[in-house]
């Protein structure tokens, strides 16, 4: 612990404030990432590719499309989860959102209803 400089220098009286720095390990504020996507993103495209081979069945088509879903589809989403590693849920979130929201016609008017963020259960 430390005392700060300004306080012991002042000379003034009650309690010194002390001062602790603690370092926070850099993977606490990495986001989690599996190849340089997001793990969602990842296991579908591991999907995708798995279906395309086995399922379609071996061909030179089928693996001519899984090599180019791996190649360009999965560098096209590593440079967007670079940009925004969040970038999935932020886009699924921003689907519920309206395109346009009216004026209200005064102060307090009410805002037009909104769908429920959660589906309901029956």
């Amino acid at each position: 612990m430390t005392v700060r400089k300004s306080d012991a220098d002042a000379g003034l009286r009650g309690p010194a404030i002390h001062t602790a720095r603690h370092a926070i390990h850099a993977s606490l504020c990495r986001p989690i990432l599996f190849m340089g996507a997001e793990p969602g993103v990842v296991i579908v495209e591991a999907a995708v590719v798995l279906a395309l081979l086995f399922v379609v069945g071996l061909h030179v088509a089928t693996v001519g499309v899984a090599v180019f879903y791996v190649t360009v589809v999965h560098s096209a989403v590593t440079r967007m989860t670079a940009s925004d590693p969040q970038i999935s849920a932020v886009y699924v979130r921003s689907l519920f959102a309206r395109d346009f929201y009216p004026a209200h016609a005064y102060l307090r008017a009410g805002p037009p209803a909104v769908r429920p963020s959660l589906p309901r259960v029956r």
